[in-house]
């Protein structure tokens, strides 16, 4: 039996003529404790689990209570999922407040992990790890004043990285009066041999980043521009930071970015969307007003491309909700025909549809392991 969609919430796949059965809330866990502010993703469908990024943004910046998690998706049948604590003996200078990050699976079948780290004290840096089981290893960390107001990461290979600085000035004044101004200074750089550098500039507020080196593209998040950036990733490698990328206009600011492999979004790159900013920023400063903040996520065409079915240009929303579930999603990723939906205010996933698992996330998804 198909249940109805709770009140409040619009889900739909218009291309392909369908509704999921089923979208509701599960609240995440460790020892018992809620974990809170799930920014980020990412979904290893072939060991059959997600790593979350998560801080609480609300909190007092030293008693944010961040770090790494590990779930297992098969707990996402039911109301509540413990998690694990992955980073548990990780306890740097300035604390742990990750923010964006990545997943990428080695040839020997381990997996390495970037996180963003906005710690306490003001700085960001970028912590590398190396994750086998439950056992999260510190592999180094990478400091450079371009890192200042990173945002998210994605693997190139096992040596170099992408990261997108979501301002061009470092500190909050700084960031403040570029959003004034609407002075689009954010930018993407590249991390090879410990060294940051720029490729691209002129994006307001750089977010979600995509890679797709088959393609020779990367899709980059311009999320006070309300369009996905689609650059020729080669001619950035090179050097050509000048090329004027495709601009695919989505219904809201455009915050992390996923691919889904498999499933009834197979090919499809998917955002989380901020249908208000204003709204958004209300919930997230807990400001009269700001109780919730509306959730969408969409579909950019087959192949990451802004196409239909029918080949039009054109975005599809597949997730619409009032807030009153899960307020101002910053990730979603494709699972088992569905979706999941994480938010950087929620200790909660927004968990919808049902079908056989296809694999997930973004800039470096996770591949089948390798044989032992």
């Amino acid at each position: 039996m198909i249940r109805p969609l709770p009140t409040g919430l619009v889900l739909l796949l218009g291309w392909a003529g369908m509704a999921f059965a089923e979208c509701r809330t599960v609240a995440v866990t460790v020892q018992g404790r809620p974990v809170v502010g799930i920014e980020d993703l990412v979904v290893d469908e072939a060991l059959g689990q997600a790593v979350l990024s998560a801080h609480d943004r609300r909190a007092a910046p030293e008693k944010a209570g961040g770090g790494l998690f590990r779930i297992p998706l098969a707990a996402l049948a039911g109301e509540r999922v413990e998690a694990v604590e992955l980073n548990a003996g990780f306890h740097p200078d300035g604390g742990f407040r990750p923010h964006g990050m990545d997943l990428r699976v080695e040839a020997d079948g381990s997996r390495s992990v970037l996180a963003v780290n906005r710690r306490w004290n003001g700085d960001t840096v970028v912590e590398r790890f190396s994750l086998t089981d439950d056992t999260l290893r510190h592999r180094g960390t990478v400091e450079s004043p371009l890192l200042c107001r990173a945002n998210e990461v994605a693997f190139l290979d096992s040596g170099r990285f992408l990261f997108t600085g979501d301002h061009g000035g470092c500190g909050r004044l700084a960031g403040a009066l570029e959003d004034v101004l609407n002075l689009r200074r954010g930018f993407v750089g590249l991390v090879e041999e410990g060294r940051a550098l720029v490729l691209a500039t002129g994006i307001g507020f750089a977010n979600g980043l995509l890679p797709d080196p088959a393609a020779d593209r990367l899709f980059v998040a311009a999320t006070r521009e309300d369009v996905v950036l689609v650059y020729r990733l080669s001619a950035l490698l090179a050097g050509d930071g000048t090329a004027v990328p495709e601009r695919i206009a989505v219904p809201g600011g455009p915050d992390n970015l996923s691919r889904a492999v498999g499933g009834a979004l197979e090919g499809r790159v998917l955002a989380a969307v901020h249908p208000s900013l204003f709204a958004l920023a209300l919930h997230r400063f807990g400001l009269p007003g700001g109780a919730t903040a509306p959730t969408r996520i969409v579909a950019l065409g087959p192949n990451g491309v802004g196409q239909d079915r029918a080949g039009r240009t054109g975005v599809e929303v597949v997730v619409e909700d009032d807030g009153h579930r899960l307020s101002g999603a910053t990730v979603a990723a494709a699972w088992r025909g569905g979706l999941i939906a994480g938010s950087a205010t929620s200790d909660r996933l927004l968990v919808c549809g049902d079908g056989p698992i296809g694999a997930i996330r973004s800039s470096g998804w996770a591949a089948p392991a390798a044989p032992k």
